[in-house]
């Protein structure tokens, strides 16, 4: 380090394509010397950003202001000052760049553990404090950043209930149960523990919730990161946020998952093995025989068709995307529920409930449950929802500057007035709509039961406004791309330009509907429906379309308002789902 000339400009690029920065001062000048990259360091980087009037990306090393930089460090102490001191901290000598600590749980590492962060619309780095610990009927407040007036006062003690040691390891244990070969598993020692037989999420067992749609054989050398908590909730349930690498295929995954601390009769469950996390706790699901999930959504819709941006504008869009199975698996097979209908409740949605109905089989064939109405009116007898869609939008902004926010008030008051998919107005605020909110389902059924389920929402529902400071994909052959969706094409080839800094895809997927054909077997049919897992490299993705001979009709899809074809991709970043629409529209 004597021979590095200081001030340096570090960076580290997260998995979620995100960079965080960090700048060595020289301060510790010597033979070696210690500088952190963690959310504070990022913070101080950005309010010394701020201060300059730039973005972090744009600073260089020969223009740091180290009198600036020192005023950023020492605003960013503050902040934290208070909750380090609790855990036995020197404040006196804490530097937030160089200051070096353990991965303990204790000192300037529970201050870490007890933070969120995330990006504004301008690039900047906010903190959060992290809420772990939720009682069953809790709701998080909504979050305020960190700032002078908002401090951080105390760490979080969800480390003390499930200490992060015992998600490392399992997740050290599951490494090397990857290594093992599908067939030699089950009688692997490395893989013993890793769940019991008595697994069940969503109505699914340990292997199908994980590989199901990827094949478990692709899954040999995988590498899992480090787990992340999302929340413990009455200090027996975890929500973990689990993701791998997969270098057979060169993709990357993910998925949210539920331990359970089963206490001292879990400790040999019944494949008689103690839990890979060294404690009571077990990878356990949810144990639930329905597969329900709500899911924050952000979507960027291009629609390529200049002329009918008033009707179909290109906008930035957040909505909360349910997702309730009619079907469950039973032995193997997947087998009719028989739900009459659901009503959900929570934050952004109607105070009365939005209610999810089955859709028409001989128009979709989606297995789950699409948009009935916003009113909380149940159906008394069966009733298909009038589409499969099952999105609830709650806020949009407009994508180009050509259209103006009135402009799009009044289309969405038209669209709120034509179907139930859209909030009775344009949701501005979006404070209450935070990882971990609470909702709740009543499913009925057919039959006259009734089932109450709680769910928590897996991270939180960005503002429109906020998706400007996400650095999306781009198509590069938008204009190709345009003129398959035109005219009948064998295939479409979509081309994507993004970096390890841009919001990477995890799928690239094509989705057309023909319009009521009877020729089809579905009257509204599927013509693609077509999804792929993308690695690291793949930005050439080439579609072939299904077998739509009966369904071309003369209105190919993008030819008629009654046709839709789309092409995009798909990511999940802290528990949101990040969407991003190419489409052409009448």
């Amino acid at each position: 380090m004597s021979k590095v000339k200081s001030p340096a400009i570090m960076s580290v690029t997260l998995s979620d394509g995100r960079k965080m920065y960090s700048i060595w001062d020289g301060s510790t000048q010597g033979s070696s010397a210690t500088t952190n990259i963690t959310p504070l360091t990022d913070a101080v980087v950005s309010e010394y950003a701020k201060s300059k009037n730039i973005k972090p990306s744009d600073i260089s090393a020969t223009s740091v202001d180290t009198t600036a930089l020192k005023t950023a460090k020492n605003t960013v102490k503050e902040w934290i000052v208070s909750a380090y001191q609790t855990t036995g901290g020197n404040a006196t000598s804490l530097d937030i760049l160089n200051t070096p600590f353990d991965a303990s749980g204790k000192g300037l590492d529970a201050v870490l553990d007890s933070l969120n962060f995330t990006r504004n619309s301008d690039g900047l780095t906010v903190l959060y404090p992290k809420q772990v610990m939720l009682s069953d009927s809790e709701s998080p407040s909504p979050l305020r950043p960190l700032s002078a007036s908002n401090k951080l006062t105390s760490v979080s003690s969800g480390n003390d209930v499930f200490p992060l040691s015992q998600l490392g390891s399992w997740r050290n244990r599951m490494n090397e149960c990857m290594k093992v070969t599908v067939s030699a598993r089950a009688a692997s020692a490395a893989c013993a523990g890793l769940a019991p037989l008595a697994y069940k999420h969503d109505s699914v067992n340990f292997q199908t919730h994980l590989f199901s749609d990827i094949g478990e054989s692709n899954s040999v050398g995988a590498v899992f990161e480090y787990p992340k908590i999302m929340s413990i909730s009455s200090g027996t349930s975890a929500t973990v946020e689990l993701r791998w690498y997969q270098p057979l295929t060169q993709t990357t995954h993910s998925r949210l998952a539920i331990f359970r601390d089963l206490g001292e009769s879990g400790r040999l469950q019944d494949n008689k093995v103690a839990s890979a996390t060294g404690s009571t706790w077990w990878l356990y699901g949810n144990q639930r025989d329905l597969e329900i999930r709500i899911e924050p959504r952000l979507s960027r819709y291009e629609n390529m068709n200049a002329s009918s941006q008033g009707t179909s504008p290109s906008a930035l869009f957040s909505g909360i995307h349910i997702l309730i199975n009619n079907y469950k698996q039973v032995n193997g097979n997947w087998v009719s529920t028989n739900i009459l209908a659901a009503n959900v409740t929570g934050p952004g949605l109607p105070a009365a409930g939005l209610v999810l109905a089955p859709v028409d089989p001989s128009l979709y064939s989606s297995p789950y449950l699409g948009i009935l109405n916003r009113t909380g009116q149940m159906p008394a007898q069966l009733t298909y929802a009038p589409d499969s869609v099952n999105e609830f939008r709650l806020g949009g902004i407009p994508l180009s500057a050509n259209i103006s926010t009135s402009a799009l008030d009044t289309w969405w008051s038209s669209q709120s007035a034509s179907n139930q998919f859209y909030n009775n107005t344009r949701l501005l605020d979006f404070s209450s709509i935070q990882s971990q909110s609470l909702y709740t389902v009543k499913v009925v059924y057919v039959s006259g039961q009734e089932e109450i389920h709680k769910l928590r929402l897996p991270g939180a529902l960005p503002s429109p406004t906020d998706a400007k400071g996400v650095a999306w994909p781009v198509l590069t052959n938008s204009a190709e791309v345009k003129d398959a969706i035109l005219k009948p094409s064998s295939a479409v080839t979509a081309k994507w330009s993004f970096d390890s800094a841009s919001l990477v895809p995890e799928v690239s997927f094509i989705a057309g509907y023909a319009p009521p054909l009877d020729a089809c077997t579905n009257k509204r049919a599927r013509i693609w429906q077509v999804e792929k897992y993308m690695g690291k490299n793949d930005k050439t993705i080439a579609f072939t379309p299904l077998d739509t001979s009966a369904c071309w009709g003369p209105n190919f899809p993008g030819n008629s308002s009654t046709t839709t074809t789309d092409i995009g991709i798909r990511s999940l970043q802290n528990g949101t789902r990040y969407y991003s629409f190419i489409t052409w529209r009448l």
